[in-house]
């Protein structure tokens, strides 16, 4: 009967550490999700920002660059000077937005450590030691 309750006493203490150890590894995935996911909140409102201000700043040039241009042109040139500053206007527009998509390339994926953590944590358990 001292057995069984050794056993028994042997095998609950075993599963509370291990279950306060999984615990633990939850806790610090869950804490790793939440940093991550705050890196990728911060980074998604500076590709806003971007995005914003390459849109106000490509309307504002080409406003400016059309009335410029307009201005000292003599009547008879003043169409192609409209077609040249929207040609400019236009380029200045997808340079703006080829460096916002770089920027958005280079960034890491979101979640992309605590998936390769998760990984890992499985390759732990699954192999037998």
């Amino acid at each position: 009967m001292e057995t069984k309750q050794l056993l028994f006493s042997g095998f609950t203490g075993f599963a509370g550490r291990f279950s306060g150890v999984v615990v633990q590894i939850l806790q610090d995935r869950l804490e790793l999700l939440a940093l991550e996911l705050r890196e990728a909140k911060i980074h998604l409102v500076q590709a806003l920002l971007l995005a914003c201000m390459a849109v106000v700043f490509s309307l504002l040039g080409l406003l400016l660059l059309v009335l410029a241009g307009l201005s000292v042109l003599p009547p008879e040139w003043r169409l192609l000077g409209l077609a040249l500053a929207a040609a400019v206007s236009i380029l200045a527009g997808v340079v703006v937005f080829m460096v916002l998509c770089r920027h958005l390339e280079q960034k890491p994926l979101a979640f992309d450590q605590s998936l390769a953590e998760l990984k890992k944590d499985m390759q732990c358990f699954s192999t037998r030691n």
